[in-house]
């Protein structure tokens, strides 16, 4: 009686560990299902990836943009919209516009410039090797295909459900206040225009009356007076071109033509003094109208070691 008792005990528990394993096997063969398909997706997805990033990284190039440049832009997710707008530029049907390459390479160098090597390193490293990011939690998978029993396999699958997979993450790059003006050829109208602008603004301050039947400044010194007005225009240029800060047109010519009526103003400074300095990048000398008063007297001097001698 105890052996039949016992025989059934042994057919009941082979049977329960042939269920076990065929559980096992059947999850185990699920699971690599869904690896494989996972697998492919995930291949498929970084081939579109690099196939984009090389093309974009391409075009970029063939368009002037520096190697180095183009990787920062890329880690700071402006490269798309750049070559966009420069791509649209190319095909433009109006003959005044054109890519500046002369810009582009000063724009180049600016982004390059204005960061560390290390993070140019870093954006070059995230921009040029977009491979796969590696998945610690991809290993709990395989070891759960592989476990040999249900104890161990749904240990594996608890790790892999607690773990957060790996992302690749762009260097830590603020996005740039990109001047598209810099890029392209100025518009000779509007400099044109802006001379003229600040032409009649001046007028009166350069020594000069103008004419407004004629549309015409004379001057009493119109070779300091054009000088001044090619360096306010050159100024102008300078502003409203610089690659990564773009500035309205309007307060540009407002700060230039304050600049020039200052100095208009100040004591000691001739029409062709101002014309032979470029003082819009460096400061006047001041003008000592009493330099003996710059000097103090025996007494003063006594008072001021006091203090400062107790």
């Amino acid at each position: 009686m105890v052996s039949i008792v016992l025989g059934s005990a042994l057919d009941t528990i082979a049977d329960t560990m042939k269920e076990n394993r065929e559980y096992l096997k059947a999850k185990q063969g699920m699971l690599q299902d869904y690896m494989l398909k996972a697998g492919f997706e995930e291949r498929a997805n970084l081939k579109k990836a690099r196939a984009e990033r090389a093309n974009l990284l391409a075009e970029a190039d063939n368009l002037g943009i520096d190697e180095e440049a183009a990787a920062v832009l890329y880690s700071t997710g402006q490269l798309s919209s750049t070559v966009g707008y420069l791509k649209k530029i190319e095909q433009s049907e109006d003959p005044d516009k054109k890519i500046n390459k002369t810009g582009l390479k000063r724009f180049s160098e600016a982004i390059v410039g204005s960061l560390p090597e290390e993070k140019v390193g870093a954006a070059m490293k995230y921009a040029f090797d977009l491979g796969a990011a590696e998945d610690p939690s991809s290993d709990k998978l395989v070891e759960a295909i592989h476990a040999t029993s249900l104890s161990d396999y749904d240990e594996a699958i608890s790790s892999f459900m607690n773990t957060s997979p790996t992302t690749r993450v762009a260097p830590n790059i603020s996005p740039f206040d990109i001047n598209k003006r810099g890029l392209v050829d100025l518009d000779l109208t509007d400099i044109a225009a802006t001379r003229k602008n600040m032409e009649r603004q001046l007028a009166a301050q350069l020594g000069g009356q103008y004419n407004a039947t004629t549309d015409k400044t004379t001057y009493q010194n119109p070779a300091a007076a054009d000088r001044i007005i090619d360096r306010a225009e050159t100024r102008y240029i300078e502003q409203v071109t610089d690659p990564l800060r773009s500035r309205s047109p309007n307060i540009v010519i407002d700060e230039i033509v304050n600049k020039v009526v200052s100095l208009v103003g100040t004591e000691g400074l001739q029409l062709r003094d101002i014309a032979d300095v470029d003082y819009f990048n460096t400061m006047p000398t001041p003008i000592v109208t009493n330099p003996e008063n710059t000097v103090p007297n025996s007494a003063d001097q006594d008072i001021i070691e006091e203090e400062y001698n107790p």
